[in-house]
């Protein structure tokens, strides 16, 4: 690439980011004026940026003068053997992790009562290379501390059950890519924006091959309209995660990873649709990528 249009194209990408900094900060500020708030619920569908933005806000809630513990909902997950064992499927099966099912509530109700006791609480680890939990961290938590419980799972209706049970008050925050995306006429809406966030994702950080991504995408998208988006409604705050350059750092992990694809099996037709939609996508370096970017999440 010639050195000014890799000069030109860094500016983009870094103004890009700037305008998602100050969307960002905007939204901290905004999510703190309710004083008595202590708990904070990130959602949003798959591969929307939750995880990123909850670190990210962390950040900001510490120069506002607040710590902010993070809770991932993953990490109350089932281990994959009793998932199996309950549905009588196989151990070489893909997991819908999407499902309330997959979820110990019990387990999460117990960690909820006690995170705003005296005593110091434990929140389980998930792996989800080992399939299992694999321990307990402790979380000790001041007077003035608040908690964001970050997951697609924060809106489900099991979930804010259990915070009425226990009586908090609590801050909705939703995410995701709300903008299409065109390149040469091929236009990549919100969702197909995600499914390619989530093939990358889930190859680089999952062990999946992407034949098992959209294999479970059809079921991922029933769970999204049924216990998501129906409730995306409660949220007080939004915020968008489209970012203006990210076919091109898509581009070369879907170029590598879809062509293994079988050309027999079911899943073809769309690995060579998402192909040809990507076909004139000037690739970008994810090495441009700042480590502090909200898309080192999906690369």
């Amino acid at each position: 690439m010639e050195e000014h249009k890799k000069n030109d194209l860094q500016l983009w990408i870094d103004s890009c980011e700037a305008d998602f900094e100050i969307r960002l900060n905007e939204l901290a500020t905004q999510a703190l004026e309710n004083k008595h708030v202590r708990l904070f619920r990130l959602s949003g569908p798959t591969c929307s940026g939750k995880t990123t933005l909850a670190n990210l806000l962390k950040k900001r809630f510490l120069a506002k003068g607040k710590h902010l513990h993070l809770i991932s909902i993953d990490d109350f997950f089932y281990d994959k053997a009793l998932l199996h064992q309950r549905t009588g499927s196989e151990k070489t099966e893909e997991l819908d992790y999407d499902s309330a099912e997959t979820i110990d509530w019990i387990e999460l109700s117990r960690f909820l009562r006690e995170i705003f006791s005296e005593q110091e609480s434990h929140c389980p680890i998930f792996s989800f290379r080992e399939g299992k939990r694999i321990g307990y961290r402790t979380v000790a938590s001041r007077e003035e501390d608040v908690f964001l419980f970050e997951g697609i799972q924060a809106f489900y209706p099991e979930f804010t059950e259990l915070l009425d049970k226990v009586g908090y008050e609590s801050v909705g925050l939703y995410i995701m890519p709300m903008r299409s995306l065109e390149v040469n006429g091929e236009v990549i809406k919100p969702n197909e924006l995600r499914l390619l966030r989530r093939l990358v994702r889930d190859y680089n950080f999952r062990n999946s091959p992407p034949e098992n991504t959209l294999a479970l995408w059809a079921s991922v998208r029933r769970n999204e309209e049924a216990n998501i988006f129906p409730y995306a409604s409660a949220a007080e705050y939004w915020i968008d995660s489209t970012m203006e350059y990210e076919l091109g750092v898509l581009k070369p992990y879907l170029d590598r990873i879809l062509p293994t694809v079988s050309k027999e099996g079911p899943y073809w037709n769309t690995a060579e649709t998402i192909l040809r939609q990507m076909k004139d996508v000037c690739p970008i370096p994810s090495s441009m990528i700042s480590e502090g970017s909200l898309y080192q999440e999906f690369i």
